[in-house]
């Protein structure tokens, strides 16, 4: 490679895509040209994370033309970069638990880089359910109504739910494209007119396959998301449909407690989110 080459790491002169400068990091090489990226960015998110609600992503993006010792030495410095800053957001929010993590497709060589830098293994699980006619699904009265999609309206409404709750924003995309599956509902639980929670259900290789659910902070305690299985059970049962399956964080202790309580077992693991609790 004939002289080290030395790598420089900035931030942006400005904010990019509603995250701060000073947490976007940009790598160049000593002749300009780009090498790479990462950015951190926090959100406390009590909804699927309980036990640790001050949750600071982090993502390295490397260029792909570039020798495997490069690529390895770009990769360190700017995780060291970001992570840093990682630490610096979390000690502004001393008073909450929190989990540095990052989160990509099964792939063990960027696992290992990460476990390499102190982080602990985890995932998303999948898990499934045999749906038994029972009388146990009997379903409290509650006013269920379906989402227009196609209203730019309520789409706002539910995609501004939906962004509270969840870590990532609403896919629009994926949510249109998911109301093509058959047996597709994307549905609010409501008490006196008031939203209480949600779901998105549909038919997914053969499966009765769970997307979200979700209920909302000021309606917890109140046994809404069983209320929401037993219909969402009910209605995969209408449709001949007795096997169920679903995705869910490792961290989302809460939601993997209601799963196993109506008989969800976990079949495997998906998603890998290693991360470091502080």
């Amino acid at each position: 490679m004939g002289d080290k080459m030395s790598i420089e790491i900035k931030n942006p002169k400005e904010d990019q895509y509603g995250n701060s400068k000073e947490n976007i990091f940009l790598a160049f090489s000593d002749d300009g040209s780009y090498l790479g990226s990462a950015y951190t960015y926090p959100n406390i998110n009590y909804h699927q994370a309980h036990e640790t609600p001050y949750l600071i992503f982090i993502d390295i993006d490397i260029e792909s033309n570039m020798d495997k010792l490069l690529k390895d030495e770009v990769k360190q410095k700017l995780f060291d970069k970001v992570f840093l800053r990682a630490k610096e957001l979390q000690r502004e929010r001393s008073d909450l638990k929190a989990r540095i993590y990052s989160g990509f497709e099964y792939n063990n060589e960027k696992l290992d880089f990460y476990i390499k830098n102190g982080f602990d293994e985890n995932y998303s699980i999948i898990m499934e359910a045999d749906i038994e006619e029972n009388p146990k699904y009997t379903f409290t009265e509650v006013e269920v109504t379906e989402i227009n999609l196609s209203s730019q309206k309520e789409l706002m409404e539910y995609s501004a739910i939906y962004n509270e709750i969840f870590i990532s924003p609403l896919d629009v995309d994926a949510l249109l494209e998911q109301s093509k599956e058959k047996h597709f509902k994307n549905l609010y639980f409501l008490v006196d007119g008031n939203i209480q929670g949600g779901c998105t259900i549909f038919e997914k290789d053969g499966y009765g396959y769970i997307e979200t659910l979700y209920v909302l902070s000021e309606a917890r305690g109140k046994g809404i998301s069983k209320i929401i299985v037993k219909y969402i059970f009910n209605y995969f049962l209408s449709k001949n449909l007795n096997k169920t399956k679903l995705e869910v964080w490792e961290l989302n202790k809460r939601a993997i407690n209601l799963y196993k309580s109506f008989g969800y077992n976990e079949v495997e693991k998906n998603f890998m989110f290693p991360g470091i609790t502080l």
